[in-house]
């Protein structure tokens, strides 16, 4: 089975990257070839493609393998510092650049007949919080301005997508209402992009009441006090004077199940209480946490972040009480399988999710708070989410990941194939990147191909192209 593979570039142990999904692939290689010292991809019709970083460059480069050897930056391509890499459906790899507040932009690249990386199309979008596939288009999703008004000024929040097609390099825009999405009042965002039984499947973050919003459904204001008293925050979590900045609704997970064609179409709602909402979050990006397993079915993680919004002198705030932990939408149906639930907070190393991917079956790759809850709660983005394990979804248990170099900071998204899951690790004795390939079932990891390179961020598959 083959899935699209969504990957981020991550910084050590802190900001570990950007949402990603994982390749899922047959059992057969797909990379059939021989390989010189350089990397090229011989006589095969398929090679490994890893990102790499040297000094303030960013290069792809080609291998045959990831498990074994080493493999030079000499015959790569040099390309645009990218956030995160998509690739999709093994033609291209697209980079996406994130620019903080400002407007995204990226390029993609394909292999030619030869086996050499070139560049195929550029792209100018809007800002990044989260992204996916949908079809032929890679789908960057963010919460911004739209072009209605009250009559006090207060300006309405939409959905804005952008549609960058890999056939033609053509690209598109469309928003959505953001505000009231769920009927609660609150405008919401979107982490990751899921397609699994024809059909799309987004988490659904609330974010409290916009002024407009507040505006439009005063009935949904939940308490008076909860509104901000005075301007506060800063950089994405900034808030104006009389709007409510946390959701009131910390407890609840919403998956919005999309059955056309965009996202203009209405979807069904699926809620539960059991979990607070899904996603992994760093400032103003979220992680996808929500995946697909072979089977079709839904596992949706949730951090439990709600614990972390507290109450203070200057803004009240609704703080959750869940802990971490996983529902599941079962395939072909519309709401949440009320006969699972796992409590991670349970189970393990008893820590709560920052992160997941999806490997292979019903395993999933966790990425950890490595000391617990209050870390997560107290820590905020200084806390370290350095611990892996894997997740097995049918039977509600977890593996712990070992072999692992000591030193060692992860530098991007792991690549899933045949059963195994390789991670891009970064060290600091002196030793160059390399990929560590970890056995699902236990969790052991063995080192892989080596990159003489400062920095390796993720890798995956791209088909030669005549």
């Amino acid at each position: 089975m083959k899935k699209e593979f969504l990957v981020g570039t991550l910084t050590a142990t802190l900001c570990l990257g950007g949402i990603g999904m994982m390749t899922s692939c047959t059992n057969e290689d797909p990379v059939n070839n021989e390989t010189n010292n350089e990397g090229n991809t011989g006589s095969g019709n398929s090679a490994y493609v890893i990102a790499a970083t040297v000094d303030d460059a960013s290069y792809l480069v080609t291998a045959s393998s990831l498990d074994e050897g080493e493999v030079s930056l000499d015959n790569s391509k040099e390309v645009i510092d990218a956030t995160y890499w998509v690739y999709k459906d093994q033609k291209m790899v697209f980079a996406l650049v994130y620019n903080k507040g400002g407007s995204g932009t990226g390029a993609s690249y394909y292999l030619d007949g030869q086996g050499d990386i070139q560049k195929k199309y550029d792209y100018t979008y809007n800002r990044i919080t989260t992204y996916g596939t949908w079809g032929e288009n890679v789908v960057t999703v963010s919460t911004g301005d739209s072009k209605t008004t009250d009559a006090n000024g207060n300006i309405a929040q939409a959905l804005l997508f952008n549609y960058l097609n890999e056939s033609d390099g053509s690209q598109s825009a469309s928003s959505i209402n953001a505000e009231n999405f769920l009927g609660n009042g609150e405008t919401v965002s979107f982490s990751g992009v899921v397609e699994a039984n024809s059909r799309v499947y987004t988490s659904v973050i609330p974010m409290g009441m916009s002024k407009y919003g507040i505006g439009q459904w005063p009935e949904m204001v939940t308490d008076e006090a909860l509104k901000a008293q005075a301007d506060g925050g800063s950089g994405s979590s900034s808030y104006e004077q009389g709007e409510i900045p946390r959701t009131q609704y910390p407890d609840s997970a919403f998956v919005a199940i999309y059955n056309g064609s965009s996202f203009s179409d209405k979807p069904v709602i699926a809620r539960t209480g059991k979990i607070g909402y899904a996603c992994g979050r760093m400032r103003s990006q979220y992680y996808q946490t929500i995946w697909a397993a072979d089977n079709g079915d839904i596992y949706v993680f949730s951090p439990g972040y709600g614990r972390s919004t507290v109450s203070t002198d200057e803004l009240k705030a609704v703080t959750g009480q869940l802990p971490s932990g996983v529902m599941r939408i079962k395939a072909g149906e519309t709401d949440f399988d009320s006969s699972y639930y796992v409590n991670l907070e349970e189970i393990g190393t008893k820590h709560p999710v920052y992160r997941c991917w999806h490997a292979t079956e019903d395993y999933f790759l966790l990425q950890l708070y490595k000391n617990g809850a209050e870390s997560m709660i107290n820590d905020g983005t200084s806390a370290d989410v350095s611990e892996l394990a894997v997740f097995k979804g049918e039977e509600g248990t977890i593996t712990p990941v070992s072999g692992l170099p000591a030193d060692m900071s992860i530098g991007g998204e792991p690549f899933g194939e045949n059963g195994a899951v390789y991670i891009p690790v970064n060290v600091t004795t002196g030793d160059y990147p390399a990929f560590y390939k970890v056995d699902v079932k236990t969790g052991q990891a063995t080192k892989g191909l080596s990159v003489k390179a400062d920095q390796i961020t993720t890798a995956g598959v791209l088909n030669k192209q005549e």
